[in-house]
């Protein structure tokens, strides 16, 4: 029996662990796509299907199985159709695994049952952990109806019930703890790709995210890829830290970021390059639009007003240096350069200006 338990263990844990693996980056609930909660209900359905086959002997006369945890799977995490499909994997597998039996309907009837028992808790507005209490209760009752159905010796009917009950209820509790920290697992690794490429303070790409896209762009060249990148600094940003202290400069920054992101395009690619200096790549705008595009940027911040923590309004400037792929620079690589140094230019010849490398 041990052994039995051990395999069906391992069974559910690599499931589990393969399909957070392949779904990771996804969005797994009762509102994703269609195309994954077919694919997390198909999964949970092969799960019940080879809990079945591993069926675990608990005593002379009495073997059972686990099926049911994938539709108690499949309904916590994506909801009312899905767990109908995966009842309806077990349910066909049930039919035609030993034959067309009179046992074989009432299992089939059963896991369908249980779809729609647990489909119908999970659409419930209650807590996660109420919904699967709920749905274990259904799990560990509505099977007692086939085995009252299919075994006529009482005191078979009895340990089958007493065992069925016992194993199901400490396989669900280990099985809910693993979900939970598979669920936090899958929290932590999002939280930490997040920050590796978003600057904390703008919620804009960071440097590292920059490098990123630049690179992507850079393998993805054509013959007519046109790539601009403007490099953006606040003229004398060092006075408003000194003068009105590091949380208004702070605020100085988000308030920038927000207005970069309103005067450019979605498809744009702004980042915070360090400090108070900023970048937009961008990989469709038509050579006499970069001028007029890097303009109206400069002139949304010289004419907005930056609200302090205080109520007091400032003013800031920035200078922009512009390089242009393949028309101010030849080779992709030296885009950044030649940008920084048309910024510079900038910055020389007085701020609050656009320069074109």
């Amino acid at each position: 029996m041990l052994n039995d338990l051990f395999v069906n263990g391992a069974i559910v844990i690599a499931t589990i662990s393969i399909g957070n693996q392949i779904l990771i980056n996804k969005e797994v609930n009762p509102y994703s796509p269609f195309k994954i909660k077919l694919f997390f209900s198909s999964m949970s359905g092969i799960l019940g299907i080879l809990l079945m086959i591993n069926s675990v002997y608990i005593m002379p006369g009495v073997i059972l199985d686990f099926r049911n945890i994938a539709i108690l799977l499949s309904a916590t995490y994506c909801g009312f159709l899905a767990s109908i499909i995966t009842a309806i994997y077990i349910a066909t597998f049930r039919l035609f695994y030993n034959g067309l039996t009179y046992s074989s309907y009432v299992g089939a009837l059963i896991a369908l049952f249980i779809g729609i028992a647990c489909g119908f808790v999970t659409n419930q507005d209650i807590k996660n952990r109420l919904k699967w209490i709920y749905m274990s209760l259904c799990v560990l009752l509505i099977p007692c109806m086939a085995f009252v159905l299919l075994i006529n010796n009482q005191l078979l009917l009895a340990k089958t019930i007493a065992a069925y009950l016992i194993s199901m209820s400490v396989v669900s509790l280990l099985v809910y703890h693993y979900v939970e920290y598979i669920n936090f697992s899958k929290f932590t690794y999002r939280k930490y790709k997040l920050d590796s490429s978003i600057d904390h303070r703008t919620g804009l790409n960071n440097v590292r995210q920059f490098d990123n896209e630049l690179n992507k762009i850079t393998n993805g060249l054509t013959g007519n890829s046109i790539i601009t990148l403007l490099f953006i600094d606040i003229d004398h940003f060092k006075k408003v830290n000194d003068m009105y202290g590091h949380q208004n400069g702070d605020k100085v920054l988000e308030d920038l970021s927000r207005i970069l992101l309103s005067t450019s395009k979605v498809s744009d690619i702004i980042s915070r390059n360090g400090g108070e200096e900023f970048s937009v790549l961008m990989t469709d705008c038509p050579l006499d639009k970069v001028y007029e595009v890097a303009e109206r940027i400069r002139i949304a911040v010289q004419e907005h007003k930056f609200i302090l923590l205080n109520g007091e309004s400032i003013n800031i400037t920035i200078s922009i240096g512009v390089a242009i792929y393949p028309f101010t620079v030849n080779d992709i690589q030296e885009i950044v350069q030649k940008a920084d140094s048309a910024l510079y230019e900038a910055k020389r010849a007085g701020r609050n200006k656009v320069v074109i490398f």
